[in-house]
């Protein structure tokens, strides 16, 4: 199963965008973290709808920056953030120019807060909106890493 694959089925099983991201891309940077993939769901839980059903940022995009974060985040607070910060913004930026914007409500057109945006979400962005967005956002923290890792400038 590719890495994409894997994050459509999670999101396609029940967990939120971030969570599957985040459980994809973990995943496949380090087998050895099997203990920390049972945290990383609930970790992620809240940034689904963007955030709490908020509409703001994209659960997948927040997904992504954990899972960079989880790969060059800092241990301690005299470390420094820049590469993972670096990281990041490439990421960012790289979402905003491929889908327009970060925000959740812009991307999708439904208010999760109501039963009418939450059924329109089911029957129709699910899979036609953020199935696309979750695949693209697994896709790209993955090459981001890869390329920080390789030494390429974030």
């Amino acid at each position: 199963m590719t890495l994409e694959e894997e994050a459509k089925r999670n999101f396609n099983s029940g967990y939120n965008c971030a969570e599957s991201v985040l459980l994809g891309v973990s995943r496949l940077q380090n087998s050895a973290r099997k203990s920390v993939e049972s945290l990383i769901p609930r970790i992620a839980t809240g940034f689904g709808g963007g955030i709490a059903r908020n509409g703001d940022t994209c659960g997948a995009l927040a997904g992504a920056t954990m899972a960079i974060s989880l790969e060059f985040g800092r241990d301690k607070p005299e470390e420094s953030r820049d590469r993972c910060y670096q990281a990041v913004d490439r990421l960012y930026n790289d979402f905003v120019k491929t889908f327009g914007t970060c925000k959740c409500c812009e991307l999708t057109g439904v208010d999760f807060k109501t039963q009418a945006g939450r059924e329109v979400y089911l029957n129709k962005i699910h899979q036609e909106v953020c199935n696309p967005i979750v695949v693209w956002a697994t896709r790209r923290t993955y090459e981001i890493i890869q390329e920080v890792r390789s030494g390429a400038t974030p």
